[in-house]
């Protein structure tokens, strides 16, 4: 027998609607919370019990005008739109105006509120949908007090998770909100203990401090850029590479002050990260883009957490320039060095560090307050007088004395032939020397696109699975771009033919590992990743070592990387122990 259509009531609409827009606790905070935002409050109390089924979110917003009131409890009731039009230029948290509808569907609400214009507010009491009201003596704002969540949907209560579990999330919820308006002062409390609690203050560090520690704003770079032409504008903070986090909620992304999951800017922050941090690692950001209304669409999703952008690629490389011109700021030590160097020159190839690796320059200091060494007779005018003429070597260890004074750090030594230790910046800092010397060759690499090659005359054949010699084979035009031609012998059999100049006396079964490991990752990371490896396995080792002019010339070359805490893996560079630390170990005030 064919059904009938029947109109539903209101009630069970409203409860297929709850089902989109309350999925639990947190969603009833969210919709609450937006809605005193829309109403422009400075000040929001928060209170939490009964196993995150009561919630009560108080304002000091516009209220309710009492002729709306009852308006507000119906779906598709709102004031934040009023045409189609409107629909493509939303700033407003809420529009759809579901959210009471769907509340008090499935749990028994009171509302207070009262306009500035209004002499005496208004009370509201609902439950099942029926809606009752009466006046009450209140001050300007909106009280909503929702009681008993989910007691006529017994089969969604079964599904909530334990009340702290419940909590976190409302937790989480909150400090999004925070960050996304530092204007307000929220207050959150569950069973009477605060939980989050901010000023207001209008500013984003300061936010940031209160909700999580003082202290964080010292990991933190500033972002901020801004292209006029476009209308796009980005800032916020992010951490820098050596403070990371084994999940991704700590990343923060806003749109128009909007908590938004945008896998576009998400992309775009870890994207700005490769190559800096490990992988399974994430940084702490809070983001926060700016665009016009007519170029996002936010009508996508009922909880409003998805969006769309006219141009994707746009917001992807906005937001990716904008996070790396944060993390490639120097520290203060090389921004000073930086002030006093306008020319670089060359050094002489028989100086440089390693002769395999990229040439080496040093800054050309100044000669009009440091002394100049132009040839060996001036040197010798400043030496002491000998009966002996002076030595070759004297001379060079002269030369390196002096140098040596003219650079932002003094070498202290060498630990475990492994650990360069220098003094640098009023602190004691220690360098992986293999480390330090990756990320130069990898900066190098990539700077200088120079990835010329050596025949080898002694190889070794190495084995290999059937499928990785096809990978191979696959990618010769790519190996050769960075400087490798790997002869197939047999489908289980290889061997280099041709390898990076920097990369003499390797260990050829380990470097085709990585080799094969690049080739396995995604088509667009895999040139990169043979650079690393390239990088990797041209640096100096662990155990290896260094005379003193050797650690020098490594830690004047890793200082004008673009990146110096960490390696392109994402391994920390440097330890840094600052003087007024060290001297406290001892019990010393200096």
């Amino acid at each position: 027998m064919t059904k009938r259509i029947k109109l539903l009531d209101k009630n069970l609409s409203n409860k297929i609607a709850a089902g989109e827009v309350i999925e639990r606790p947190s969603s009833v905070v969210k919709e609450l919370v937006e809605n005193s935002i829309d109403a422009g409050s400075k000040k929001i109390e928060i209170k939490i019990s009964n196993d995150c089924r009561d919630i009560r979110v108080a304002d000091n917003g516009s209220g309710i005008i009492k002729e709306d009131i009852t308006l507000a409890f119906l779906r598709h009731a709102t004031s934040k739109i009023e045409t189609e039009k409107d629909l493509f230029e939303i700033s407003t948290l809420g529009f759809r105006g579901e959210a009471l509808a769907s509340i008090i569907s499935i749990a028994k609400l009171t509302c207070i509120t009262k306009t500035a214009d209004d002499e005496t507010g208004t009370k509201v009491e609902c439950a099942d949908s029926d809606v009752k009201t009466s006046p009450i003596g209140c001050a300007t704002g909106t009280i909503m007090e929702v009681k008993d969540l989910f007691y006529n949907t017994p089969a969604r209560l079964k599904f909530l998770k334990t009340s702290r579990t419940e909590y976190s999330l409302i937790l989480e919820l909150m400090q999004n909100l925070a960050l996304a308006n530092p204007s307000v002062a929220f207050t959150l409390e569950n069973n009477g203990h605060t939980s989050l609690k901010t000023t207001g203050s209008g500013d984003i560090s300061t936010t940031l401090s209160e909700i999580y520690s003082p202290d964080l704003m010292s990991e933190l770079n500033k972002i901020e850029k801004t292209d006029e032409l476009s209308g796009l504008k980005v800032i916020g903070y992010t951490s820098s590479p050596e403070f990371v986090r084994s999940n991704k909620r700590a990343v923060y992304t806003f749109l128009n002050n909007r908590t938004v999951k945008c896998p576009i800017m998400q992309k775009a922050i870890t994207t700005a990260y490769e190559e800096m941090i490990p992988r399974g690692k994430y940084p702490f950001s809070a983001v926060y883009l700016s665009i016009p209304l007519d170029q996002v669409d936010i009508n996508v999703h009922p909880a409003k957490r998805e969006v769309r952008y006219i141009n994707p690629n746009q917001i992807f490389n906005f937001v990716y320039s904008a996070l790396k011109e944060a993390l490639t700021e120097l520290p203060k030590v090389q921004q000073t060095e930086a002030e006093e160097i306008s020319v670089f020159e060359e050094v002489p190839k028989e100086t440089e560090l390693f002769s395999s690796a990229p040439r080496v320059y040093t800054p050309k200091t100044d000669t009009s307050f440091q002394p100049s060494f132009i040839n060996f007779s001036k040197i010798k005018e400043t030496l002491p007088t000998y009966e002996e003429p002076v030595s070759k070597i004297e001379i060079a260890a002269f030369e390196e004395k002096n140098e040596e004074t003219q650079k932002p750090f003094r070498i202290i030594g060498q630990y475990a032939n492994t650990y360069i230790l220098i003094e640098m910046d009023n602190s004691l800092q220690i360098i992986d020397q293999h480390i330090a010397h990756e990320r130069y060759l990898y900066e190098k690499l990539l700077e200088t696109k120079d990835c010329s090659s050596q025949i080898l005359l002694l190889a070794d054949i190495i084995e290999l699975e059937p499928q990785d010699v096809s990978l191979i084979e696959q990618n010769q035009k790519l190996l050769e771009k960075y400087g490798y031609q790997i002869h197939i012998i047999s489908d289980k059999e290889v061997m280099f033919k041709k390898i990076p100049q920097m990369l003499s006396n390797k260990d050829q079964q380990s470097l085709l590992q990585d080799i094969l490991k690049a080739l396995h990752s995604s088509f667009e990371k895999a040139g990169n990743e043979i650079l690393i490896s390239t990088a990797c396995h041209s640096a100096i080792k662990a155990n290896e070592p260094l005379t003193h002019k050797q650690m020098s010339d490594l830690i004047s070359q890793w200082l004008t990387t673009k990146h110096p805490k960490t390696c392109p893996h994402g391994r920390p560079i440097v330890h840094v122990i600052p003087h007024k630390q060290l001297a406290g170990y001892f019990l010393r005030n200096n």
